[in-house]
């Protein structure tokens, strides 16, 4: 029994049932459908960029910033093909006058050099309100991809904090 309590041995055994506690948590609470239609809804209402077209669409749980590994959440994130030679700043400028009043805006831009391009930055924008929190990524357009895509994910805060 001693041997048992050591560390070296009580530290991997807390990881190992912490990680199957997630994961039986997960299978038996799964995707949450409610969250998936919530999400889909505040991107429908976002919009799209005239002209884009959807190429992906995904829904997954996600954890909080604790090392426990019990979802805290459901993302849904919809991809974007917008039409050839669209800047990025025109997405974001599209996007901040559509939801100006409704959506608290938060831009941000990458480092240069960041999601494999040379020089070109990319935009982050966090959009929040009471409710949702919803994210603008334009990295696909600043990669070197044989098609550019922006990026639009929405997700659900009981706070507004993004």
């Amino acid at each position: 029994m001693r041997r048992l309590a050591r560390p070296a041995v009580l530290i991997p055994l807390v990881a190992v049932l912490l990680f199957a506690a997630g994961v039986v948590y997960a299978v038996f609470r799964g995707l949450d459908s409610s969250a998936v239609h919530e999400n889909e809804t505040v991107l429908a209402a976002a919009g799209v960029y005239p002209g884009a077209n959807e190429v992906g669409r995904n829904s997954e749980t996600f954890s909080g910033a604790e090392s426990v590994p019990i979802p805290k959440g459901v993302v849904t994130t919809i991809a974007f093909a917008p039409p050839d030679g669209t800047a990025q700043l025109e997405i974001v400028n599209y996007y901040v006058g559509e939801l100006h009043g409704k959506w608290t805006p938060r831009v941000e831009r990458s480092l240069a050099g960041a999601a494999g391009t040379t020089s070109e930055r990319s935009y982050r924008v966090t959009f929040s309100r009471e409710d949702h929190c919803l994210v603008l990524g334009t990295a696909g357009m600043a990669a070197d991809l044989a098609q550019p895509v922006y990026t639009l994910s929405a997700y659900a805060t009981e706070n507004g904090d993004c």
